[in-house]
């Protein structure tokens, strides 16, 4: 947490990340949706061949979807939705379970819709106003550095 107090984040990177919080329930749906099709779909592993079975794609069914998980591991939904997740375990990992759970609902409504959803509304009676946009900063900075667009060591 040390880090967002001494760095002063772009506003172009606090809309990003902001924006991919805002996003992540319905990133990580649509990717665990997209994870189950491949796993669980029946191909024969030549979707790809032109002519039948000769040709460049791999003709291995579950190579063919071990390449597609892959791709998937490999897509910019996938890197938004871990960035999100790694960035919510570490939020609050200091204090009770319980204020916990709360501080991490209410910052990330608090990223959905912050007018909406301000600390005053949340109901978090455990944090001060200060505090719980300290925390707030520090999930933000923690996913834009997850995502590479924060750099400490300058």
């Amino acid at each position: 947490m040390s880090k967002s107090a001494k760095i002063r984040i772009p506003k172009d990177v606090t809309a990003l990340c902001e924006q991919v919080a805002k996003g992540y329930e319905r990133r990580k749906k649509d990717y665990e949706n997209r994870r189950m099709d491949i796993i669980y779909s029946h191909t024969s592993g030549f979707e790809g061949a032109v002519g039948g079975a000769r040709g460049n794609s791999v003709s291995d069914p579950s190579a063919a979807k071990a390449e597609r998980l892959e791709k998937l591991e490999e897509s910019l939904d996938a890197k938004f939705v871990r960035a999100v997740e790694r960035a919510i375990i570490s939020l609050g990992a200091d204090v009770a379970r319980d204020s916990r759970e709360k501080l991490r609902k209410a910052v990330l409504l608090n990223c959905e819709n912050g007018h909406e959803y301000p600390y005053e509304i949340l109901g978090i009676d455990e944090f001060s106003r200060r505090e719980f946009y300290r925390r707030r900063k520090s999930f933000i900075v923690e996913i834009g550095a997850e995502l590479g667009l924060l750099n400490f060591d300058s």
